[in-house]
């Protein structure tokens, strides 16, 4: 193997670990195969909260950790082309009965240590292709730090011989990650963009036993700040003496804020759903609203995030969708 493909086979590991602790994907360890060949495609993530009406879903993950470049153009449309490939797997033979259980939507999510050109943003974006960046997620320095610090330091002839598996285990023998690994939670921006918000171990019992103790079911938000460079814009919440961050690549801010049913736009930058587990069982949305105004610390006072049962969530989508085509209906007949 190469030195990249071996900080990519510690980074993929950690990733995973932080996707199955957000109890919302559940990794599974199966190769999937595609229809001209097999692409190295070893797991994939299957959603905890189903999704009726299409078949099962199954998210496709790229795991990129280059040292200095970011993601490009090329690298985001091989990953188009596999998934692509996989998908075309997706058939049923007429009369087999035993399967359509097989049937599958597979879907593509590319997470990178650095960050994506704008060439391959776009790219990902027209093809439903999901990205993640890690470069400037505080949390994540300290162990992104300590990949590269141990890959560097193996000799040519040990990267060129040493196996996946021996690998990892040296890494967990020789690296002390104590107190440095993050916990993480998956958001749904407006409801159409996934975001990765990660802090430090433990940043999300606060926020969701406020919000379970309150009358009301809500927690507040004490400031927010955002930063942003030509690639991503950086998000950092602070509540209840915790904070979290996301970031979202720059071209993906720009289109969801100009999209068309963005109600928001004028006075909320994002509407961020959380999905997560009870305790009891019970699925659940954390609804968050990031602000326009207030990109500095302190500026950004009182503003909450609502904890609503999945029923109403979809109750609360469905009623916009009726009081909509009740207007509609309204203006047609005067």
């Amino acid at each position: 193997m190469k030195e990249h493909q071996a900080r990519e086979i510690i980074f993929e590991e950690k990733v995973k670990k932080l996707l199955q602790d957000s109890n919302y994907i559940n990794i599974v360890e199966q190769n999937i195969p595609g229809r001209s060949s097999s692409h190295g495609i070893n797991s994939y993530g299957k959603l905890n909260v189903p999704t009726a009406f299409i078949f099962p879903l199954r998210i496709i993950f790229q795991y990129k950790y280059y040292a200095k470049n970011k993601v490009e153009l090329m690298h985001v449309r091989d990953f188009g082309g596999i998934i692509a490939d996989i998908s075309e797997t997706n058939y049923a033979i007429q009369g087999d009965m035993g399967n359509i259980c097989d049937r599958y939507n597979y879907t593509g999510c590319y997470f990178s240590a650095t960050a994506f050109s704008r060439e391959a943003q776009e790219y990902a974006w027209a093809h439903n292709i999901f990205m993640v960046s890690l470069e400037r997620i505080g949390v994540m320095q300290p162990i992104l730090k300590k990949i590269d610090s141990f890959v560097s330091g193996l000799s040519e002839n040990i990267i060129n011989n040493i196996t996946k598996q021996e690998l990892l285990e040296g890494y967990e023998r020789e690296v002390d990650e104590e107190n440095i690994i993050p916990e993480g939670a998956i958001g749904i921006i407006n409801d159409v963009y996934p975001v990765m918000i990660l802090g430090k171990n433990g940043w999300t019992k606060p926020v969701i036993e406020e919000a379970t103790k309150s009358e009301i079911n809500r927690a507040y938000i004490d400031s927010v700040y955002r930063s942003e460079n030509q690639f991503e814009a950086n998000f950092e919440l602070n509540f209840m003496e915790c904070s979290a961050e996301f970031s979202v690549p720059i071209t993906v801010v720009e289109k969801l804020m100009n999209r068309e049913d963005n109600e928001t736009k004028n006075n909320v930058i994002f509407n961020i759903d959380i999905p997560f587990i009870s305790d009891k069982g019970i699925k659940k949305f954390v609804s968050l609203e990031v602000f326009l105004e207030g990109f500095n610390r302190g500026d950004y006072t009182n503003k909450q995030i609502s904890f609503l049962t999945l029923a109403n969530s979809y109750l609360r989508y469905f009623l916009k969708d009726l009081i909509e085509e009740t207007i509609q209906i309204s203006r047609f007949h005067f």
